[in-house]
């Protein structure tokens, strides 16, 4: 049966036709989309490294000039389950009111994909028609049509589209008034050759409320699912190298997470990192989390207004996939070198008209470490097993109150913390550590002496209830959420075969928050309201334990550094609001005033053991109850230039709590901030085939918060100020229908200004002033560039993806010695997936760090052994996953 369904606001009405017809209402212009991939593919080919600034103003430029022929892009909320094609582009029609060409015979035998959340009408069919077999054709005056691929690249049908008469366009547009719809499409012999290949446009939550991202005034880098699935990002370390700008590095149980030179200290993160918009209070919690994740937001640079405390450097939302009123799921087995198994099994449904639950669970074996020890018959280092589960309810209260519960365990145990020497000093040392010099170590990559027991035993609780309230003029939301995290590790501390230093580790933190956001929005004015509460109890000890005299005691010691009490309370309230001044003008402007305050009770003590420990000193035993406010503001204005392209201008403030360090008795260090200005580009071109994200900023970073170690000392101070400048470059773009081109590249240069600091690894240069040096984790060119090529294959499609990405040389201590860096490098990862056409079944065949470069991630100077110690990227890693998905609607 041959059917029409045109589809009128509030009602509809059914016609029988040999096609259907759905009428996208916007015009495009083939010769503009032609244009736009040509001027890209010959900005990208012939002009090196130096030019890019210059490439994107005649970027912007031709944009600017050419935004009139490029205006399709009304946006509709889509929810359309997987069905048989044709029910789904009927429902299609129904919820977009548009009108669409497409045969019964090509399309009732196709399964559609499900199609959620807000989308362009050409990048919501891409969506729900991909690997289906349909592609999406567009006539010259903009009338959109399904076909299949067979159906493609006739140049009758394009001359016949483009050579129609007046007499033939009247006509259909009087078929227009009694069809629905502005202009009709042609049958079947009317059909437009090019297929439209769209980058299709993430909805993010960066900024409290739902937004595309090329709305928003600010640098932001969103990843989707599937972009996660098909590339294999499964955790920070997999991020680092799809963001230039962002830099990731762990070592002894410490994470460190920076965006543009500012990140983490004594393990209170300067990049905020949330889930569901849960904020995680410790940097090392939130390397447990990455699971079924919708997508991830990088929002880059300071983060003071609707974020808060600890967003300096920026944030990193993390999406979860909602459950789904249908049922589907899917499970996945995986096998890679190192003996590594991996498991991740979905399952998402409803149990009720009202309510729906996602199961998720991810295990992974990491049976062979990777991390060679060298002392006999020790187990070698990264292994161990890593398991994520998480079940998250969704109902619907009342009409208009939703609840969203989510409860999620993360545990991971085994020798998964790397510590390996760098650089050899041990010749100072001696008189510390006695005879340490006599020691074999290794300074080969991926090689360590671990003469101790090395173990790690980390688990992570989090609790969360969600309420969102309609109140018909705006919304209310309620996110309350407890968090536990017990990490325990301990470390071979000297990583020599002569056993002078074990160190344990113990921590445990509970943590309540509770957010209340109040938000409305209309076609002229948005804003948000907001009110923030942490309560956490966080205690810590860190035990060094020798086997020989050192350090000029007569036997050997016990340092035990015990925090027993460390509670803060954190209080803020927020105010952020969007006007817009005119259909292309938007300011916005945004206020937050937050107060903190510790509680913080430590001892620090000395044993000799002989051969029972016996106290000879203890050398701090002091409480401290500190308070600390500050306002943060944000101002920016944007500027549309076209439908799809606009500028933008901002002023934004951040700031990160001050704090005490565990292993000094000095003065609390204070809070440190961050005042950002950036001006920015952001464009969709070739009607979405193309978009493009640029920007300049600078930063004055003050009184950033700094550790130097000095013999077994760690002392702790606010430096005074530094300087960042930087350029942001981020594209995606369709070169065909086939190949897919994406990358960014971020220039930074960042300098420290009057800064005095003492080298305990260069002790004859003394008191140092380190002006003009630049920042830790900020290498002044970061490059990452991918390729994608698909194609159909054996009953389904094949992808070819190959993602390079480039480092220069980065320093990850303040001092400027070419031994406290690692020079340039650059990483390549590939993947090859391939997806059956029904959607069953997927393969993924992956080599990671393909051609096995070694680089440092981390890097710590320890002056009490001589040497400098770290951890490096994981070698390369080649595998394979196989996954099978499951349905019904």
């Amino acid at each position: 049966m041959i059917g029409v369904i045109s589809h009128f606001r509030g009602s509809s009405r059914m016609l029988f036709h040999h096609w259907w017809k759905i009428q996208a209402r916007s015009s495009y212009n083939p010769a503009g989309d032609i244009a736009a991939g040509e001027t890209f593919n010959i900005g990208w080919v012939r002009r090196t490294l130096p030019k890019w600034i210059a490439f994107t103003l005649v970027l912007c430029s031709w944009s600017c000039l050419n935004f009139a022929q490029d205006n399709s892009n009304d946006t509709f909320e889509f929810d359309i389950l997987q069905q048989r094609a044709d029910l789904a582009l009927i429902a299609f029609a129904e919820q977009a009111n548009q009108t669409l060409l497409f045969s019964f015979d090509e399309t009732s035998t196709k399964t559609s994909n499900k199609l959620h959340g807000q989308y362009e009408v050409v990048e919501a069919l891409r969506v729900l028609l991909a690997d289906t077999g349909l592609s999406i054709s567009m006539g010259g005056e903009g009338q959109l049509s399904v076909v299949h691929d067979t159906h493609l690249n006739s140049g009758n049908n394009v001359n016949k589209i483009i050579g129609r008469s007046v007499v033939s366009r009247l006509s259909s547009a009087v078929g227009a008034l009694f069809i629905g719809g502005g202009a009709l499409a042609e049958d079947v012999d009317g059909v437009a050759s090019s297929q439209i290949n769209v980058i299709e446009e993430i909805v993010v939550t960066a900024m409290k409320h739902s937004q595309s991202i090329q709305e928003i005034p600010a640098s932001i880098t969103a990843i989707g699912g599937q972009d996660l699935e098909d590339r294999g990002i499964r955790d920070m370390h997999d991020i680092k190298f799809a963001t230039p700008s962002l830099q990731y590095g762990s070592v002894l149980g410490g994470h460190n997470i920076s965006i543009r030179g500012i990140g983490s200290f004594n393990r209170q993160p300067g990049v905020a990192v949330s889930v569901d918009g849960v904020y995680q209070t410790k940097d090392t919690a939130a390397q447990m989390y990455q699971l079924d994740l919708e997508r991830i937001e990088i929002a880059r640079g300071p983060q003071g207004t609707l974020y808060g405390r600890n967003s300096n450097g920026g944030v990193v939302n993390m999406i979860t996939v909602a459950p789904t009123r249908y049922h589907e799921g899917y499970m996945r087995v995986g096998y890679a070198e190192f003996d590594e198994m991996t498991f991740q099994g979905v399952y998402s449904g409803p149990i009720s008209d009202r309510v729906a639950v996602r199961i998720a669970l991810d295990h992974k074996d990491m049976g062979d470490g990777w991390i060679e020890n060298k002392v006999p018959g020790s187990e070698d280092l990264m292994q161990g097993d890593v398991t994520n589960g998480r079940i998250r309810l969704i109902a619907d209260l009342l009409e208009n109150l939703a609840a969203d519960f989510t409860y999620s365990r993360g545990t991971s145990d085994g020798p998964q913390d790397q510590y390996e020497w760098i650089t050899d000093n041990r010749a100072q040392a001696e008189a510390l550590n006695p005879g340490i010099s006599a020691e074999p170590i290794s300074l080969e990559a991926f090689e360590t002496y671990s003469d101790f027991p090395t173990s790690s035993d980390r688990e992570y609780e989090l609790t969360s209830l969600t309420l969102n309230w309609e109140l018909g003029w705006g919304e209310l939301k309620s996110i309350t959420a407890l968090q536990d995290f017990d990490d325990r590790f301990d470390n071979d501390r000297d990583a020599t075969s002569g056993g002078y230093v074990q160190t344990s580790d113990r921590s445990l933190t509970e943590s309540f928050t509770q957010e209340f956001v109040l938000l409305d929005e209309s076609d002229k004015f948005s804003w948000t309201l907001g009110a923030y509460y942490l309560e956490e109890e966080y205690t810590r000890n860190v035990h060094f334990d020798s086997t020989r005299p050192a350090v000029g005691l007569p036997a050997p010691y016990i340092l035990d550094f015990s925090l027993n009490r460390y509670d803060t309370t954190s209080l803020s309230f927020f105010a952020d609001a969007t006007w817009n001044v005119t259909d292309s003008f938007r300011l916005s402007a945004g206020v937050r005033h937050t107060s903190d305050e510790i509680d913080e009770s430590h001892v620090n003590q000395v044993f000799l053991q002989i051969p029972d420990p016996v106290l000879i000193v203890e050398s701090c035993n002091k409480s401290v109850d500190e308070e600390w406010d500050e306002t943060t503001y944000r101002l920016a204005a944007q500027y549309d230039l076209s439908d799809r392209t606009n500028i933008y201008g901002s002023y934004s403030q951040g700031y990160k709590a001050g704090g005490v360090a565990l292993f000094e008795c000095s003065a609390p260090y204070d809070p440190e901030t961050v005042d950002a200005f950036e001006i920015g580009y952001k464009a969709r071109l070739g009607a979405g085939s193309t978009t493009l994200t640029a920007a300049l900023f600078s930063y004055d970073y003050s009184d950033f918060q700094v550790a130097q170690v000095i013999g077994l000392a760690s002392v702790t101070r606010n430096a005074g100020d530094a300087e960042v400048l930087g350029f942001e470059l981020e594209f995606s773009s369709y070169l065909t229908d086939r190949w897919l081109l994406s990358g960014g590249m971020t220039l930074l240069d960042t300098q420290y200004d009057d800064f005095i600091n003492f080298d305990g690894l260069n002790p004859a240069a003394g008191f140092q002033n380190l002006k003009g040096n630049a920042l830790n984790d900020a290498p002044e060119t970061s490059i990452n560039l991918g390729v994608q090529y698909s194609m159909p294959a054996f009953a389904g499609e094949l992808s070819v993806r190959v993602d390079t990405a480039y480092r220069s040389r980065v320093y990850f201590r303040e001092f400027g010695a070419r031994d406290d860096s690692q020079s340039g490098y650059a990483v390549i990862n590939v993947n090859a997936g391939w997806k059956s056409n029904d959607g069953v079944w997927e393969a993924r065949l992956f080599a990671k760090n393909a051609t096995e470069e070694e680089y440092l991630v981390s890097l710590l100077g320890v002056a009490s052994t001589g040497g400098r110690f770290g951890a490096y990227g994981p070698p390369r890693q080649v595998g394979l996953e196989i996954t099978r998905r499951f349905g019904t609607n």
